[in-house]
């Protein structure tokens, strides 16, 4: 009996966040893996990125329909070619309204065949549940009765994936406490992409042990940041004048992929930080993020991406982002007097330190995935 796995690509990204888990089950020689690839076409992804960047995904009902009957007429076609005893694992990197979507389809067209939907840990998540979280599944039933689909999640851990692969260990106990079958910490195998990406640029460009490289959020509502990005431009401004008035490093300020729009570069050119820093400009992420030693962030993926490239992370807190994240960082607050804490950071004794995780193991996801099926081999 084979395993079919399903990797179903619905958001853009700079990097295959499920590399890992393919790069595992392919090298089986008995073929008891089989893995196809569910894409939309550039064109959606491009429309899925203006409606997640804007107001408008407040209302995505409105948006999104005719990519959701798109995806259940390939993952139709997908089930009918294979056979009824054939166990289908489906993976998604989504915790919103597409992971319902995909648990919906499943209930529909799977019948009784084992099925099984992963959600693989794509940023970083607010470890709570959502508030008006009876609203929301009203509201779903609703949609549900009238267009045959969702219209919002449930947050992370919100029960529509049997399976997660997550960053860390905080992750997997709070998915413990919603009842998810089975959390993993996979830090690793998600990030095996960007570790292949990272090792191939540094071959041609060596790190540079002078460059600090700044990500910097979108800030737009609805998320956790609690001021606008003109506000954390300058709030986080001493911190980056402060380094590059009293050390030798170089200061790479890269906007968020949501708002790299002619306007955010003015912005901030003209802000606070503009004098002090180069804007980096490049589509890839991985260029600048290979360069760098050492990345600082408020809020943001890329400081756990930094980690598991043997950089040092460090946190900006201030009133625009208090939160502590869910993964070995340096800290620094602005609201405090932070030049000391800054010369320890920017240390090599900091950076060996960090440089040492680039030597951690990857999961053994094939192993992990035969095991669960067996035990749970009515998963639908």
């Amino acid at each position: 009996m084979s395993i079919l796995h399903v990797f179903i690509y619905v958001c853009p990204a700079q990097e295959d966040i499920f590399a890992g888990v393919r790069n595992g089950i392919e090298g089986d020689s008995l073929n008891q893996h089989i893995s196809k690839n569910l894409h939309l076409e550039d064109k959606e992804y491009d429309y899925i990125t203006r409606v997640e960047f804007s107001i408008r995904r407040y209302a995505r009902f409105l948006f999104y329909g005719p990519i959701f009957k798109k995806i259940e007429g390939l993952i139709i076609e997908i089930l009918q070619t294979h056979g009824m005893d054939q166990p289908v694992v489906f993976y998604l990197a989504d915790e919103g309204v597409w992971a319902e979507l995909i648990r919906d389809i499943i209930k529909r067209h799977a019948h009784t065949r084992t099925s099984l939907l992963v959600n693989v840990q794509h940023g970083l998540m607010g470890l709570g549940i959502p508030s008006l979280l009876w609203l929301r599944k009203s509201l779903n039933s609703i949609a549900r009765l009238f267009s045959g689909y969702p219209i919002f999640g449930y947050g992370f851990g919100g029960g529509a994936c049997d399976i997660h692969l997550v960053y860390g260990e905080k992750e997997v106990e709070f998915l413990k406490t919603r009842q998810i079958k089975l959390a993993l910490s996979a830090p690793t195998l998600i990030k095996h992409d960007l570790r292949q990406q990272y090792q191939k640029t540094v071959n041609n460009q060596a790190v540079d042990p002078g460059l600090v490289l700044v990500v910097l959020p979108a800030c737009v509502p609805g998320s956790d940041m609690r001021c606008n990005l003109p506000e954390l431009l300058n709030t986080i401004s001493p911190v980056v004048q402060w380094v590059e008035e009293n050390t030798e490093y170089q200061i790479l300020v890269r906007p968020h992929p949501g708002r790299r729009d002619r306007d955010t570069i003015n912005l901030i050119n003209q802000s606070a930080l503009g004098p002090f820093v180069e804007i980096d400009l490049e589509k890839q992420l991985i260029l600048g993020l290979s360069r760098a030693a050492f990345v600082m962030g408020v809020q943001s993926t890329v400081l756990f991406d930094s980690l598991y490239l043997g950089k040092v992370p460090l946190a900006i807190r201030s009133h625009c982002h208090d939160e502590a994240l869910p993964f070995p960082h340096e800290v620094i607050d602005v609201r405090s007097a932070f030049a000391d804490k800054l010369v320890h950071v920017l240390s090599s004794k900091t950076r060996e330190h960090y440089t040492s995780i680039l030597n951690k193991p990857e999961l053994d996801w094939k192993h992990e995935i035969e095991r669960f099926i067996t035990q749970c081999p009515d998963t639908n």
